[in-house]
């Protein structure tokens, strides 16, 4: 025993990290998780949309509106709206197919829902560790799909004046 230990401690695992201060039952290896990683492409899904379009818009609607420099010219007037109305129409598609993907995830990890109890389904670790993370990614991407549609707004409403 190490002079570190402290007694009733459990050891440090063999591989992993700790996820909280008594850790993880088992060692998860994230890189070969493919249920970790899915869980959190579906969390971060509709805000990696929303910001993405954010910036196409607001960096083309700069340059038509502001930027007189050579190569500047190509994003006057109406470029800026052409490009967030295209913009606008794939991402708030995206975003609610992210949206959509979140609650079935969602839903595939409570399918009792008097139940949830991971013993109840047989499992020590399931679908039931990756709820949490759907469902905030549900939330995450409907929020997204609201402020896509936020940042577009003003193409409608407002034009350059040069």
């Amino acid at each position: 025993m190490s002079s570190d230990a402290r007694p009733g401690t459990p050891p440090p695992p063999d591989e992993g990290g700790l996820s909280a201060s008594s850790g993880t039952p088992v060692p998860v290896d994230v890189e070969r998780d493919r249920r970790s990683r899915r869980a959190w492409v579906v969390f971060l899904a509709g805000p990696v949309i929303w910001i993405t379009h954010f910036m196409v818009v607001y960096l083309i609607a700069e340059a038509g509106c502001t930027g007189d420099g050579a190569l500047l010219d190509r994003f006057d007037p109406p470029v800026p709206v052409v490009a967030t109305w295209v913009a606008t129409v794939v991402a708030v598609p995206a975003a609610a197919a992210a949206a959509a993907w979140a609650w079935r995830s969602w839903r595939r990890g409570h399918p009792d829902p008097v139940d949830l109890t991971p013993h109840a389904r047989g499992s020590t670790r399931g679908p039931l560790q990756e709820s949490p993370l759907a469902f905030a990614g549900f939330l995450l991407s409907a929020l997204s799909v609201i402020a896509i549609l936020f940042t577009a707004a003003p193409a409608l409403v407002l034009s350059c004046t040069g």
